[in-house]
């Protein structure tokens, strides 16, 4: 394979993370409106819906990252789960009870389950070790541009579709996001052709589990991003429903705008965590769980309309922050180890499971209580976080320096 990757392949895995933004969210909090408006359901049931998606997700990003790992065309895997995705999206319209709605969302995380371990494979089989800080600071800025451009669009459409339009726009950009990964050249991320194993070696790969066991600072920091993202899942979820009870005539577009605040400043905030990142990951992980701790709090007080879209601001430089360093820290502990996307698919877990928690909890605890007393609950999580960050997790720079 050639060492470095032709300028289409590097445009093409730009454009990918791009498509790939929407799909693989599975539309995300335009759910929320949709499942309330259109459908009536409570926060509860609602809740339920996204964790089913992040649920699945939870048991499958692990094994999709291991076949990640040994699979020689790492373009497939996430071929053959945009082409899923655009298949479940174009029939959830038809779907007005609960069970085939939670059974769509099973399929969505089980095809989504594949898309962090491949993006990350393929950064990492296209740049080389020294330049992965660069790569996947440039694939994650062109992902939350995505973002931008998937929320304006589907917030036109959803305006002017009774939001059923939400679900052909991720077909759309399932579709494109095959087509961008065949446009990655198979030389440029195809695997060596793998060499005869001794027998140590093969004593090694049958404990890799147990390698991962021993490897503390990679638990502790799994267990930090449960937490972030258990914090974080339900956040803009209960926003929509609250924008949704004081605007629901325009609650789609003000739900597009709260996105693309946040993600237009992930762009720049990913982009300078490219350049800094290099100097240490601790101190930028602090000010994400401080960005997102002082958010939940201000939540707790507040529900107006533009004070809820102020707020996306601190959304968008504590998510874009940790999104990409938790890439980079799981790339400092196992990027050297035949099980690089297994780990990454464990990171993806993480993420799905606080976000599984979150949604379940937080729904019901709203309903129990109300929404300032989620809110705080979410609060209290992250200072929890923070604590364990600042006192138990070591700075994982050191390794690669």
């Amino acid at each position: 394979m050639s060492d470095k990757p032709t300028k289409r392949s590097s445009i093409a895995l730009n454009w990918l993370n791009f498509f790939a933004a929407d799909v693989s969210d599975g539309v995300g909090p335009f759910l929320a409106v949709y499942l309330a408006t259109n459908l009536h359901w409570k926060s509860g049931q609602i809740g339920m819906a996204i964790a089913a998606t992040t649920f699945s997700m939870v048991i499958a990003q692990g094994p999709a990252g291991y076949i990640v790992d040994k699979i020689r065309r790492k373009r497939l895997p996430i071929i053959i789960a945009s082409l899923i995705s655009g298949v479940v999206a174009f029939c959830y319209p038809f779907y007005q009870s609960f069970l085939p709605i939670i059974i769509s969302q099973v399929v969505l995380g089980l095809s989504a389950s594949f898309y962090i371990p491949t993006l990350v494979a393929l950064a990492s089989v296209m740049s080389g070790k020294g330049e992965f800080d660069r790569t996947i600071s440039k694939n994650q800025s062109f992902n939350h541009a995505g973002n931008v451009a998937s929320a304006v669009f589907t917030g036109v459409v959803a305006r002017f579709t009774n939001n059923a339009g939400i679900f052909y726009v991720m077909m759309a950009l399932a579709v494109m996001c095959t087509v961008s990964a065949s446009f990655i050249a198979q030389k440029d991320v195809e695997d060596k052709q793998p060499k005869a194993e001794n027998a140590q070696e093969k004593e090694d790969k049958k404990g890799f589990i147990k390698q991962l066991w021993s490897n503390k600072p990679f638990l502790i920091f799994l267990l930090l991003t449960v937490i972030f993202y258990f914090s974080n899942g339900a956040l803009l979820p209960l926003v929509a429903q609250e924008i949704t009870k004081t605007a629901k005539g325009n609650s789609t577009l003000y739900l597009s705008a709260c996105i693309i605040i946040a993600q237009l400043v992930m762009i720049p905030t990913v982009y300078i965590c490219g350049k800094q990142a290099g100097k240490g990951r601790k101190k930028l992980l602090m000010i994400a769980f401080m960005l997102l701790a002082a958010r939940a709090f201000i939540y707790a007080f507040t529900d107006k309309t533009w004070h809820l879209l102020v707020l996306q601001v601190m959304d968008g430089m504590a998510a874009g922050v940790f999104s990409v360093v938790a890439i980079m820290v799981v790339d400092d502990l196992m990027g050297n180890s035949d099980v690089a996307s297994f780990a990454q698919g464990l990171l993806a877990t993480s993420l799905s499971l606080g976000s599984t928690l979150s949604n379940l909890s937080a729904g019901f605890i709203v309903d129990a209580a109300g929404f300032k007393i989620g809110f705080i609950f979410l609060c209290a999580l992250a200072l929890g976080a923070l604590f364990l960050l600042w006192k138990v997790m070591p700075e994982t720079k050191k390794a690669t320096d």
